[in-house]
C-alpha cells in the first residue's frame, strides 16, 4: 500500500510539472476514442505468490477515450471486460493444495480515469514527435462475482444437492468462511463492487493526423483479499451449513470431492480455524493489450506568429 501512495505522489506532484513548464508553440487539446483489446489475469490464493498462473490468461477488451491535454500529459477513461479464474489443481506436487481442492472464476467489469505521463513529451499530430512511451496511474470502480464448480459426491454431499452436479455457483451469497453468522456476525460479507488503483507502463503512436495505436500493461491494486472467495480459515459446518444452507457447507470445504477423501466414512474435512487462505496479502488483478483510437475533435498543428 505504501508503495502505490508513492507512485501517487509521484504523479501528483510531478506530472503538472512537466506539463505546465513547457515552452513554445503546441498542438491543442485533442480527444480520442477508440477500442481496448487485450488480455487479463490475476494474483491471489490460486498463485505462486505475486507471479500470475500465465496459462489461465483471459481475453479482456472495450472502449476507451484520450484526451491529450499536451505533449506530456494524457487523460484517459476506460470500460473494460475481463475474466480471472485459479484453481488449485495447478499445484498438485503441494499436498496443503491438492487437499484443499478450491477454485473459481469469475467476470470483472471495470470502469477507470487515469493520467498519463508522456515521458519525452507526445505531440498529437503525425507532424511532430510520432511516438513516447508512457506511465499511468488512476483509480478505477470494478465488479466481480466468484463462482466455483460444484461436483456432487454421494455420502459427503447432502442428497438434495444431486441435482446441482456440474453448475456454477455463486460464492459469495454462501459466506464460505462464516461471513454474517452467529459466531462472526461482525464479519460482514465482502462487497462485489470495489475500488482499484490500476498502474502500468505502454508506448503510443500517432500513425496520422487522425489515428493512433497503443500498448500497455496495467496492474490492479485492490483493496479486497475475496476475488476468488478464498481469504481466512475453516468454520464449522454447522456454522456455515445453518446460516446458508447444506451448498454453502459444500463449497466451504472441498476436499471431499477428492477421491481419497470421499470413499472415507471418517473423514471431516479440515479442522475448524484451520488455515484456508492468507489475510494478510490483497489480491490483484492485471489488464494488458492494444489500443486503436480515431481523433474526434481538436488536435490540428497551431500555425505560428512571426
Amino acid at each position: 500500500m505504501k508503495k502505490s501512495a508513492s507512485i501517487i505522489v509521484f504523479f501528483l506532484l510531478v506530472v503538472p510539472v512537466l506539463t505546465f513548464g513547457q515552452k513554445g508553440q503546441k498542438a491543442p487539446p485533442s480527444l480520442d476514442f477508440g477500442l481496448y483489446l487485450g488480455a487479463s489475469n490475476y494474483m491471489g490464493e490460486f498463485t505462486d505468490g505475486y507471479m500470475p498462473y500465465w496459462a489461465l490468461t483471459k481475453p479482456a477488451g472495450g472502449l476507451v477515450a484520450r484526451y491529450n491535454y499536451g505533449p506530456y500529459l494524457t487523460f484517459k477513461g476506460t470500460a473494460l471486460y475481463g475474466m480471472i479464474e485459479g484453481t488449485d489443481k495447478n499445484f498438485s506436487s503441494d499436498p496443503y493444495r491438492r487437499r484443499r481442492n478450491l477454485s473459481f472464476k469469475s467476470d470483472i467489469v471495470e470502469f477507470s480515469v487515469q493520467a498519463e505521463w508522456n515521458i519525452i513529451g507526445y505531440e498529437n499530430t503525425r507532424t511532430s514527435y510520432a511516438w513516447t512511451p508512457y506511465l499511468f496511474v488512476g483509480v478505477s470502480v470494478f465488479r466481480f462475482n466468484p463462482k466455483a464448480q460444484f461436483h456432487y459426491v454421494a455420502g459427503p454431499h447432502d442428497p438434495t444437492l444431486a441435482s446441482q452436479n456440474g453448475d456454477w455457483i455463486e460464492l459469495q451469497p454462501l459466506g464460505t468462511e462464516g461471513q454474517e453468522t452467529t459466531k462472526f456476525n461482525d464479519k460482514r460479507r465482502y462487497s462485489l463492487t470495489q475500488v482499484s488503483i490500476p498502474l502500468g507502463f505502454g508506448a503510443k503512436w500517432q500513425l496520422n493526423d487522425h489515428w493512433a495505436f497503443g500498448i500497455d500493461f496495467g496492474l490492479r491494486k485492490t483493496f479486497t483479499d475475496y476475488l476468488d472467495d478464498v481469504s481466512s480459515i475453516y468454520v464449522d459446518d454447522i456454522i456455515v451449513g445453518g446460516a446458508s444452507g447444506p451448498m454453502a457447507k459444500a463449497m466451504k470445504d472441498r476436499s471431499r470431492e477428492l477421491p481419497e477423501y470421499s470413499n472415507d466414512p471418517t473423514y471431516t474435512g479440515f479442522e475448524n480455524d484451520s488455515p484456508r487462505g492468507n489475510p494478510k496479502t490483497k489480491d490483484w488483478y492485471m489488464i494488458g493489450g492494444i489500443t486503436i483510437t480515431y481523433r474526434i475533435l481538436g488536435g490540428k498543428q497551431p500555425c505560428f506568429n512571426f
